[in-house]
Protein backbone atom coordinates (compact mmCIF):
# COMPACT_ATOMS: atom_id res chain seq x y z
CA UNK A 1 0.00 0.00 0.00
CA UNK A 2 1.34 3.39 -1.15
CA UNK A 3 1.55 6.15 1.98
CA UNK A 4 0.97 9.30 0.68
CA UNK A 5 2.40 12.50 2.56
CA UNK A 6 -0.07 14.46 4.00
CA UNK A 7 -0.11 18.02 3.11
CA UNK A 8 1.51 19.18 6.70
CA UNK A 9 4.42 16.78 6.37
CA UNK A 10 5.15 18.39 2.54
CA UNK A 11 4.47 21.67 4.83
CA UNK A 12 7.11 19.95 7.96
CA UNK A 13 9.52 19.07 4.81
CA UNK A 14 9.65 22.30 2.83
CA UNK A 15 10.00 24.35 5.96
CA UNK A 16 13.25 22.11 6.88
CA UNK A 17 14.39 22.56 3.06
CA UNK A 18 13.98 25.95 3.45
CA UNK A 19 15.34 26.49 6.63
CA UNK A 20 18.43 24.86 5.73
CA UNK A 21 19.69 26.09 2.22
CA UNK A 22 16.86 29.01 1.73
CA UNK A 23 14.59 30.04 -0.23
CA UNK A 24 16.74 30.59 -3.16
CA UNK A 25 18.85 27.62 -3.35
CA UNK A 26 15.88 25.20 -2.82
CA UNK A 27 14.22 23.71 -5.39
CA UNK A 28 10.98 22.31 -5.82
CA UNK A 29 12.68 18.72 -6.63
CA UNK A 30 14.76 19.43 -3.04
CA UNK A 31 11.33 19.55 -1.81
CA UNK A 32 9.60 16.99 -3.16
CA UNK A 33 12.76 14.54 -2.30
CA UNK A 34 12.62 15.41 1.30
CA UNK A 35 8.96 14.67 1.69
CA UNK A 36 8.67 11.63 -0.57
CA UNK A 37 6.05 12.88 -3.18
CA UNK A 38 6.59 14.41 -6.18
CA UNK A 39 6.97 17.83 -8.20
CA UNK A 40 3.53 17.51 -9.53
CA UNK A 41 2.03 16.46 -6.19
CA UNK A 42 4.07 20.00 -4.80
CA UNK A 43 2.21 21.90 -7.72
CA UNK A 44 -1.01 20.70 -7.41
CA UNK A 45 -1.55 21.28 -3.79
CA UNK A 46 0.56 24.23 -2.96
CA UNK A 47 1.21 26.18 -6.24
CA UNK A 48 4.63 27.75 -7.01
CA UNK A 49 7.57 27.61 -5.07
CA UNK A 50 6.51 31.27 -3.44
CA UNK A 51 3.45 30.31 -2.69
CA UNK A 52 4.72 27.04 -0.84
CA UNK A 53 7.13 29.20 0.82
CA UNK A 54 3.95 31.47 1.86
CA UNK A 55 2.50 28.53 3.12
CA UNK A 56 5.29 27.12 5.29
CA UNK A 57 5.65 30.78 6.55
CA UNK A 58 1.94 31.31 7.55
CA UNK A 59 2.01 27.75 9.17
CA UNK A 60 4.70 28.50 10.99
CA UNK A 61 3.51 31.62 12.62
CA UNK A 62 -0.29 30.91 13.37
CA UNK A 63 1.33 27.71 15.29
CA UNK A 64 3.23 29.86 17.19
CA UNK A 65 0.87 32.85 17.88
CA UNK A 66 -1.87 30.21 18.98
CA UNK A 67 0.51 29.02 21.71
CA UNK A 68 1.91 32.13 23.15
CA UNK A 69 -2.14 33.45 23.25
CA UNK A 70 -2.86 29.31 24.96
CA UNK A 71 0.02 30.29 27.40
CA UNK A 72 -0.96 33.49 28.30
CA UNK A 73 -4.31 32.26 28.75
CA UNK A 74 -3.47 29.43 31.38
CA UNK A 75 -0.75 31.49 32.80
CA UNK A 76 -1.29 33.13 36.20
CA UNK A 77 -2.23 36.70 35.54
CA UNK A 78 0.74 38.38 37.29
CA UNK A 79 2.84 40.17 35.02
CA UNK A 80 5.89 37.98 36.20
CA UNK A 81 4.18 34.45 34.93
CA UNK A 82 2.55 36.09 32.19
CA UNK A 83 5.96 37.28 30.86
CA UNK A 84 7.37 33.45 32.12
CA UNK A 85 4.63 31.81 30.08
CA UNK A 86 5.52 33.57 27.07
CA UNK A 87 9.27 33.40 27.33
CA UNK A 88 9.15 29.20 27.92
CA UNK A 89 6.63 29.06 25.10
CA UNK A 90 8.76 30.41 22.47
CA UNK A 91 11.92 28.54 23.62
CA UNK A 92 9.89 25.07 23.88
CA UNK A 93 8.63 26.26 20.34
CA UNK A 94 12.11 26.58 19.03
CA UNK A 95 13.23 23.26 20.42
CA UNK A 96 10.33 21.18 19.42
CA UNK A 97 9.94 23.01 15.19
CA UNK A 98 13.13 24.18 15.33
CA UNK A 99 13.32 24.46 11.20
CA UNK A 100 9.98 26.30 11.56
CA UNK A 101 11.26 28.61 14.18
CA UNK A 102 14.82 28.89 11.60
CA UNK A 103 12.32 29.52 8.99
CA UNK A 104 10.18 32.49 10.69
CA UNK A 105 13.58 33.96 12.58
CA UNK A 106 16.44 33.20 10.62
CA UNK A 107 18.95 35.72 9.91
CA UNK A 108 18.06 36.37 5.93
CA UNK A 109 14.39 36.10 6.21
CA UNK A 110 13.02 36.91 2.63
CA UNK A 111 9.64 37.91 1.56
CA UNK A 112 6.54 36.33 2.83
CA UNK A 113 8.15 35.12 5.50
CA UNK A 114 8.79 38.74 6.87
CA UNK A 115 5.80 39.77 6.62
CA UNK A 116 4.29 36.71 8.45
CA UNK A 117 7.40 37.27 11.19
CA UNK A 118 5.91 41.01 11.64
CA UNK A 119 2.50 40.25 11.94
CA UNK A 120 3.48 37.35 14.37
CA UNK A 121 5.80 39.58 16.56
CA UNK A 122 3.30 42.43 16.34
CA UNK A 123 0.56 40.13 17.53
CA UNK A 124 2.60 38.98 20.94
CA UNK A 125 4.02 42.99 21.34
CA UNK A 126 0.20 43.98 21.38
CA UNK A 127 -1.03 40.89 23.93
CA UNK A 128 2.30 41.66 26.51
CA UNK A 129 1.59 45.97 26.41
CA UNK A 130 -2.23 44.74 27.54
CA UNK A 131 -1.00 42.84 30.73
CA UNK A 132 1.30 45.57 31.49
CA UNK A 133 -1.80 48.14 31.56
CA UNK A 134 -3.49 45.45 33.28
CA UNK A 135 -1.18 45.34 35.56
CA UNK A 136 -0.82 48.59 36.24
CA UNK A 137 -4.39 49.35 36.61
CA UNK A 138 -4.51 46.79 39.17
CA UNK A 139 -2.31 48.03 40.85
CA UNK A 140 -3.19 51.70 41.03
CA UNK A 141 -0.20 53.30 39.29
CA UNK A 142 -0.09 55.23 36.36
CA UNK A 143 -1.55 53.52 33.04
CA UNK A 144 1.28 53.43 29.87
CA UNK A 145 0.32 54.69 27.16
CA UNK A 146 3.32 54.09 24.16
CA UNK A 147 6.06 53.05 26.43
CA UNK A 148 3.80 50.12 27.14
CA UNK A 149 4.32 49.10 23.26
CA UNK A 150 7.80 49.91 23.75
CA UNK A 151 8.54 47.68 26.51
CA UNK A 152 6.73 44.83 24.92
CA UNK A 153 7.94 45.15 21.84
CA UNK A 154 11.62 44.58 23.85
CA UNK A 155 10.49 41.94 25.42
CA UNK A 156 9.41 39.96 22.45
CA UNK A 157 12.62 40.88 20.20
CA UNK A 158 14.86 40.14 23.26
CA UNK A 159 13.31 36.69 23.51
CA UNK A 160 13.27 35.84 19.77
CA UNK A 161 16.82 36.62 19.73
CA UNK A 162 17.43 34.55 23.04
CA UNK A 163 16.02 31.34 21.15
CA UNK A 164 18.15 32.08 18.28
CA UNK A 165 21.21 32.36 20.41
CA UNK A 166 20.24 29.12 22.23
CA UNK A 167 19.48 26.69 19.01
CA UNK A 168 22.32 27.74 17.88
CA UNK A 169 24.85 27.12 20.43
CA UNK A 170 25.22 23.57 21.23
CA UNK A 171 26.60 23.98 24.22
CA UNK A 172 23.73 25.71 26.18
CA UNK A 173 20.81 23.52 27.14
CA UNK A 174 17.85 25.76 25.56
CA UNK A 175 15.45 25.10 28.53
CA UNK A 176 18.04 26.35 31.07
CA UNK A 177 18.44 29.53 28.63
CA UNK A 178 14.50 29.81 28.84
CA UNK A 179 14.54 30.16 32.22
CA UNK A 180 17.48 32.60 32.23
CA UNK A 181 15.88 34.77 29.72
CA UNK A 182 12.20 34.51 31.90
CA UNK A 183 14.44 35.66 34.96
CA UNK A 184 16.52 38.47 33.23
CA UNK A 185 13.33 39.48 31.63
CA UNK A 186 11.22 39.92 35.29
CA UNK A 187 14.55 41.04 36.62
CA UNK A 188 14.19 43.96 34.03
CA UNK A 189 10.60 44.49 34.63
CA UNK A 190 10.74 45.19 38.50
CA UNK A 191 13.53 47.48 38.35
CA UNK A 192 12.74 49.71 35.62
CA UNK A 193 12.94 53.15 35.78
CA UNK A 194 9.25 54.01 35.40
CA UNK A 195 10.74 58.28 34.48
CA UNK A 196 11.51 57.27 30.82
CA UNK A 197 8.08 55.73 30.42
CA UNK A 198 6.82 58.58 31.65
CA UNK A 199 8.16 61.33 29.27
CA UNK A 200 7.11 59.18 26.20
CA UNK A 201 3.41 59.03 27.57
CA UNK A 202 3.52 62.70 28.14
CA UNK A 203 4.22 62.89 24.55
CA UNK A 204 2.70 60.03 23.45
CA UNK A 205 0.00 58.64 25.66
CA UNK A 206 -1.18 55.90 23.37
CA UNK A 207 -4.67 54.94 22.23
CA UNK A 208 -5.97 53.49 25.88
CA UNK A 209 -4.78 55.98 27.62
CA UNK A 210 -7.08 59.17 26.83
Amino acid sequence: MIVRPTDESMLAAASAVFADIGFHTATMEDIATRAGTTKPTLYSHFGSKDDLYRHCGERAAETLGRRLSQAYTSAEPTLEQQVRAGTLTLFGYATEHAAEFRLLFGADPVGTITVSRKRLMDAAAQEIAGRIRDFTDRHGSRRWGASAELCATLIVGLTVEGARYALMTDSLDVASGAEFASAFTVAALRNIDSGPAEEIDARHPGPESS
